[in-house]
Order: structure tokens, then C-alpha cells, then sequence
């Protein structure tokens, strides 16, 4: 493990993952039920530079080194909530579930505007 998982003070088998991806970085953030940041972890922990941080490959790396500390934490079900319209968002995903832990739901919480910015002004010649 690269950085050190913060000891929780109450064991609890149940959390909450944040995944926000975007086109730059895939960032994951493991919290309790009431939102106490556990462990992070993105493409940069890991070491990965540049671009290659919002591949899918990146995505199931980042999720695999989580799911690892998750289990030495002693988590075993996850909440899931998935913000960004990045590469590597199910990636992580399948990272996360090859260690072991059960994900009891997905929500997909990408902002989304329902009527937008407003257009630029016509162009006069």
C-alpha cells in the first residue's frame, strides 16, 4: 500500500465509494455512512502520469489497490455513486469487485443540465 488507510474508530462493514472521472483523472474516495473520508486513492498514487490516468486500465488498477485496503480495513459492502463522464468509470467498478467486496447499489450521480448555458450572441458581418 502506498499511502497509509486511516484506522476507523468503529468497525463497520459497510461504505460508501465515490468515483468521479473525468477526461483527466479517475478519483476514487471511500467514506463511512456518515461521509468520514476512510481511504482515496487516483491515478496519481499509483503512479501514472499524464494522459494515461483516465484509461480504463488506470480505472481497474486504482480500483484493485482500493479494494485491497478496503479488505484490510475490514469493509465488505459497498455503496457505489459514480460522477463524470470519464473512460475509466466501470472499469473501477470491476477493479473494486475483483477483491471481494459486495456492491449492494450503483448510482450514477453525473450533473446533467436540463436547459444550459445560454447561446452566444449572433455574429454580425
Amino acid at each position: 500500500m502506498l499511502t497509509k488507510p486511516k484506522l476507523l474508530k468503529k468497525s463497520s462493514v459497510i461504505a460508501i465509494a465515490t468515483i468521479s472521472s473525468s477526461s483527466n483523472n479517475i478519483i476514487i474516495n471511500i467514506s463511512d455512512i456518515s461521509y468520514n473520508t476512510i481511504c482515496t486513492g487516483s491515478g496519481g498514487l499509483l503512479g501514472i502520469k499524464g494522459s494515461k490516468r483516465s484509461t480504463s486500465y488506470a480505472g481497474q488498477a486504482i480500483g484493485l489497490m482500493i479494494g485491497k485496503k478496503l479488505v484490510v480495513l475490514g469493509i465488505r459492502y459497498l455503496y457505489i455513486k459514480i460522477k463524470g463522464f470519464g473512460h475509466g468509470r466501470y472499469s473501477s467498478l470491476k477493479g473494486l469487485s475483483l477483491t471481494g467486496v459486495k456492491i449492494l447499489s450503483i448510482l450514477d450521480s453525473t450533473p446533467i443540465p436540463f436547459n444550459g448555458c445560454k447561446p452566444s450572441k449572433k455574429r454580425r458581418m
